[in-house]
């Protein structure tokens, strides 16, 4: 079903700015006072991960809702030069600010997702010892982005550095923009960056004319490096695309900055999530095509933790599909005429998306949720562990080390899911532990993700081998 090509634009996805696949994202009809900061003073919360994969091509959507606000939808609209796998120009999108550490880290959150499957995706802030502000993995620069931003501006110093830290096009795509919207600051790019069918120039691929490669490690760095050190994995290269994450420590905060390698699982939805469109967590609070969205706080919760799945491992063993599409043109049709039930009540229709419910959850869904949490530990994400990393486990793994060895953190912020987690140099280090032969986690380690949650994206992986658009899994280091 959607899983399925989702992996697929995955494995290519990145870079391929001719693609423009679409998003149902649409404007919120409940919209609140986003300018407020979420200045929080206990240091923990965030977003876990996320992720390689994503795209899809389907392209029905619902229709947008009529906003309550004209103008504050207008501040969220945003028209990308290169449309991300989650996004159309013109998707409204909210923006949700937070103070991390106070007077030092800023969260700014948006969402991505289809088929009402959102997740926020993070842009993270931090002062700079010699002043003004570092920007990391930049997110859409929607008015009310960049009204959020100037507010920490005007306290703190201009932006002067910006850092792509991958070559994932849901962050590649906003780059360029928001560098143009800070012309006085310096964008820094990952180096592997390249676009699919033509590996075009920097500038042809949206990147302002001055935009510069991030310095290998070894190299001499930029002068943000001083406070803010990196370390570089990949590229891991395969013929679909190639693979390369920069994380960086901030040392006057002991903070890992990463993007897509970790990510933390939340219980309760993320304020972005509902700030943006609470119909996405009605939507997926349901367990079967009959049911009516109830509006509680438990529903909401609800809806949130299916999305996680969802989000996650795409199809996971208490997912049952009504009708598995074969690949062939009849079984895609059968898919289809299933997918839209005529027992879909009209309060579930209005949520959007013409009552598209393929699917219906089993009872032990919350196991599988809790599982996939683990405590609330980093987490890689299923489709990297399945599909990438296990491409080249030794160079991951020295890499992995380097970090842990190298920087001594006591948190790590991610682009994905959970702000903020409460987590150490072991705990990043088990967290690769499915590339190891002898886990190194030990008993307070999360547990291995279920085999049975992970069969989809095993057999779509296998599959992936047999047309030869990526190796076979390499033997564990």
């Amino acid at each position: 079903m959607l899983g399925s090509l989702c992996c697929a634009l995955a494995l290519l996805r990145a870079n391929a700015p001719f693609m423009r696949p679409a998003s149902a994202s649409a404007p919120s009809t409940e919209h609140h006072d986003v300018l407020r900061t979420l200045d929080r003073a206990a240091p923990f919360t965030r977003r876990g991960f996320f992720r390689l994969t994503s795209g899809t091509a389907l392209t029905f959507g619902t229709l947008p809702a009529l906003a309550a606000d004209s103008s504050l939808t207008s501040s969220r609209r945003y028209a990308p030069l290169l449309s991300g796998p989650f996004d159309v120009p013109s998707a409204a999108r909210a923006t949700v600010r937070e103070e991390l550490v106070a007077g030092r880290v800023w969260t700014f959150d948006q969402v991505q997702g289809v088929i009402y499957v959102h997740v926020p995706v993070r842009m993270t802030v931090v002062k700079l010892d010699g002043g003004g502000l570092f920007v990391y993995a930049p997110v859409a620069p929607t008015i009310e982005c960049l009204r959020l931003l100037s507010e920490v501006e005007a306290v703190h110093g201009p932006v002067r550095h910006i850092l792509l830290p991958t070559l994932a096009l849901e962050h590649k795509s906003f780059a360029g923009a928001f560098a143009n919207a800070r012309p006085k600051a310096q964008l820094w790019v990952a180096g592997a960056q390249y676009s699919f069918p033509l590996d075009l120039p920097l500038w042809a691929q949206g990147f302002p004319l001055n935009t510069k490669l991030l310095p290998n490690e070894g190299e001499p760095p930029p002068e943000w490096a001083t406070q803010l050190p990196y370390r570089i994995l990949g590229p891991l290269e395969e013929k679909s695309g190639k693979f390369q994450e920069v994380v960086c420590f901030d040392t006057a905060t002991s903070s890992l900055l990463v993007t897509d390698l970790v990510v933390g699982i939340p219980t309760e939805a993320p304020a972005i999530v509902r700030e943006n469109d609470e119909r996405a967590l009605l939507f997926h609070s349901r367990d079967s095509p009959a049911d009516s969205p109830v509006k509680t706080t438990e529903a909401l919760t609800i809806g949130w933790r299916k999305i996680c799945l969802f989000a996650l491992y795409f199809q996971s063993s208490p997912l049952a599909v009504t009708v598995t599409p074969d690949g062939s043109l009849l079984g895609a049709t059968r898919f289809f005429r299933s997918a839209f039930p005529a027992e879909v009540p009209p309060d579930a229709r209005a949520l959007g998306w013409y009552g598209f419910i393929p699917w219906s959850w089993e009872p032990n869904w919350p196991d599988a949720f809790e599982k996939l949490r683990g405590n609330g530990k980093p987490l890689v994400a299923p489709i990297l562990q399945v599909a990438v990393l296990n491409r080249e486990p030794a160079k991951v793994l020295e890499f992995v080390e380097r970090v842990a060895n190298d920087f001594a953190f006591t948190s790590i912020v991610s682009c994905h899911f959970e702000p903020r987690l409460k987590a150490g140099p072991s705990d990043w280090s088990a967290a690769f532990d499915f590339l190891r032969k002898q886990p190194i986690g030990g008993s307070t380690a999360r547990k291995p993700l279920p085999e049975a949650d992970l069969a989809f994206l095993r057999s779509f992986e296998q599959q992936l081998v047999k047309l030869g658009s990526i190796r076979p899994a390499a033997p564990l280091a």
